[in-house]
Protein backbone atom coordinates (compact mmCIF):
# COMPACT_ATOMS: atom_id res chain seq x y z
CA UNK A 1 0.00 0.00 0.00
CA UNK A 2 0.93 3.62 -0.63
CA UNK A 3 1.94 5.63 2.08
CA UNK A 4 -0.05 8.97 1.95
CA UNK A 5 1.77 12.09 3.64
CA UNK A 6 -0.58 13.74 5.80
CA UNK A 7 -0.89 17.40 7.84
CA UNK A 8 -3.91 18.69 10.36
CA UNK A 9 -5.25 21.67 11.91
CA UNK A 10 -7.51 22.43 15.02
CA UNK A 11 -10.84 24.19 13.99
CA UNK A 12 -13.25 24.41 17.15
CA UNK A 13 -13.68 21.26 18.37
CA UNK A 14 -12.55 18.96 16.17
CA UNK A 15 -9.23 18.10 14.46
CA UNK A 16 -9.39 18.31 10.39
CA UNK A 17 -6.40 15.39 8.74
CA UNK A 18 -5.97 16.59 5.26
CA UNK A 19 -4.00 13.79 3.25
CA UNK A 20 -1.83 14.88 0.14
CA UNK A 21 -4.60 13.07 -2.15
CA UNK A 22 -6.97 15.70 -0.61
CA UNK A 23 -9.05 13.29 1.21
CA UNK A 24 -10.14 15.41 4.33
CA UNK A 25 -11.12 13.30 8.06
CA UNK A 26 -12.53 14.99 11.14
CA UNK A 27 -11.77 13.78 14.80
CA UNK A 28 -13.09 15.29 17.50
CA UNK A 29 -11.13 17.08 20.04
CA UNK A 30 -12.10 15.03 23.03
CA UNK A 31 -10.56 11.73 21.32
CA UNK A 32 -7.53 12.90 20.65
CA UNK A 33 -7.27 14.47 24.31
CA UNK A 34 -8.15 10.75 25.27
CA UNK A 35 -5.29 9.33 23.54
CA UNK A 36 -2.67 11.76 24.58
CA UNK A 37 -3.71 11.35 28.28
CA UNK A 38 -3.93 7.66 28.59
CA UNK A 39 -0.80 7.05 26.30
CA UNK A 40 1.22 9.98 27.27
CA UNK A 41 1.83 11.28 23.20
CA UNK A 42 2.37 14.09 21.16
CA UNK A 43 -0.78 15.32 18.98
CA UNK A 44 0.64 14.40 16.07
CA UNK A 45 1.22 10.78 17.65
CA UNK A 46 -1.98 10.65 19.02
CA UNK A 47 -3.61 11.31 15.71
CA UNK A 48 -1.23 9.08 13.90
CA UNK A 49 -2.43 6.65 15.99
CA UNK A 50 -6.29 7.23 15.64
CA UNK A 51 -5.61 7.01 11.97
CA UNK A 52 -3.55 3.44 12.04
CA UNK A 53 -6.63 2.47 14.53
CA UNK A 54 -8.90 3.47 12.08
CA UNK A 55 -7.10 1.75 8.96
CA UNK A 56 -6.63 5.25 6.92
CA UNK A 57 -2.78 4.64 7.33
CA UNK A 58 -0.67 1.78 7.40
CA UNK A 59 1.43 0.98 10.56
CA UNK A 60 3.92 -1.71 9.32
CA UNK A 61 4.91 -3.07 13.29
CA UNK A 62 0.80 -3.51 14.19
CA UNK A 63 0.68 -5.06 10.80
CA UNK A 64 3.22 -7.62 11.62
CA UNK A 65 2.17 -7.91 15.20
CA UNK A 66 -1.24 -8.65 13.50
CA UNK A 67 -0.28 -11.35 11.31
CA UNK A 68 1.80 -12.99 14.27
CA UNK A 69 -1.60 -13.07 16.52
CA UNK A 70 -3.52 -14.50 13.73
CA UNK A 71 -1.01 -17.20 13.21
CA UNK A 72 -0.91 -18.08 17.17
CA UNK A 73 -4.04 -20.36 16.89
CA UNK A 74 -2.92 -21.79 20.61
CA UNK A 75 -6.11 -21.85 23.44
CA UNK A 76 -4.53 -21.59 26.71
CA UNK A 77 -7.57 -23.48 28.43
CA UNK A 78 -7.74 -22.15 32.24
CA UNK A 79 -8.89 -24.97 34.43
CA UNK A 80 -8.80 -24.64 38.68
CA UNK A 81 -6.67 -26.50 40.91
CA UNK A 82 -9.03 -27.34 42.68
CA UNK A 83 -12.09 -29.86 41.95
CA UNK A 84 -15.69 -28.93 41.89
CA UNK A 85 -17.79 -30.84 44.38
CA UNK A 86 -21.14 -32.22 43.48
CA UNK A 87 -23.95 -30.40 44.46
CA UNK A 88 -26.83 -32.83 46.13
CA UNK A 89 -29.75 -31.00 46.35
CA UNK A 90 -32.66 -32.27 48.68
CA UNK A 91 -35.93 -32.37 47.47
CA UNK A 92 -38.29 -30.39 50.22
CA UNK A 93 -41.39 -32.79 50.71
CA UNK A 94 -44.35 -31.26 49.71
CA UNK A 95 -47.10 -32.79 50.85
CA UNK A 96 -49.77 -31.29 48.44
CA UNK A 97 -48.27 -32.10 45.33
CA UNK A 98 -47.85 -36.29 46.94
CA UNK A 99 -51.33 -36.40 48.06
CA UNK A 100 -52.35 -35.61 44.30
CA UNK A 101 -49.84 -37.92 42.97
CA UNK A 102 -50.90 -40.78 45.35
CA UNK A 103 -54.65 -39.69 44.35
CA UNK A 104 -53.86 -40.34 40.57
CA UNK A 105 -51.85 -43.29 41.09
CA UNK A 106 -54.88 -44.75 43.03
CA UNK A 107 -57.05 -43.86 40.55
CA UNK A 108 -55.10 -45.05 37.08
CA UNK A 109 -55.69 -48.54 38.84
CA UNK A 110 -58.53 -48.57 37.44
CA UNK A 111 -57.81 -48.06 33.61
CA UNK A 112 -54.10 -48.43 33.26
CA UNK A 113 -51.69 -50.75 34.02
CA UNK A 114 -48.00 -50.70 34.53
CA UNK A 115 -48.38 -48.25 36.96
CA UNK A 116 -44.86 -46.59 38.26
CA UNK A 117 -44.74 -44.19 40.40
CA UNK A 118 -41.30 -42.53 39.59
CA UNK A 119 -41.11 -39.59 42.06
CA UNK A 120 -43.61 -39.32 44.69
CA UNK A 121 -44.19 -35.65 44.07
CA UNK A 122 -43.77 -35.58 40.67
CA UNK A 123 -43.96 -38.19 38.03
CA UNK A 124 -46.28 -41.02 37.47
CA UNK A 125 -45.58 -43.21 34.44
CA UNK A 126 -48.11 -45.72 33.16
CA UNK A 127 -49.71 -47.87 29.81
CA UNK A 128 -53.51 -47.67 28.73
CA UNK A 129 -53.98 -50.08 25.52
CA UNK A 130 -50.28 -50.81 25.42
CA UNK A 131 -49.52 -47.19 24.79
CA UNK A 132 -47.11 -45.63 27.42
CA UNK A 133 -48.23 -42.21 29.07
CA UNK A 134 -46.19 -40.20 31.89
CA UNK A 135 -48.10 -37.44 33.98
CA UNK A 136 -45.17 -34.54 35.62
CA UNK A 137 -46.90 -32.53 38.09
CA UNK A 138 -45.66 -28.88 38.07
CA UNK A 139 -46.91 -26.31 41.01
CA UNK A 140 -46.84 -22.68 39.88
CA UNK A 141 -45.29 -20.10 41.61
CA UNK A 142 -47.67 -17.54 43.65
CA UNK A 143 -47.32 -14.22 42.07
CA UNK A 144 -44.93 -11.58 44.08
CA UNK A 145 -47.25 -9.17 46.38
CA UNK A 146 -45.48 -5.63 45.77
Amino acid sequence: MKYLDWDYIKEKDKYIITFENGKKYFVKEKDIDNLQAHLKVSVFEAIELWLEDNNYIQNDIQNELDKQAKENKSKVVAKSSTEKKKVVRERKPNPTKENIIKSLAEYLNTIATDIIVENVGKIITFKVDNKEFKIDLTEKRQPKVK
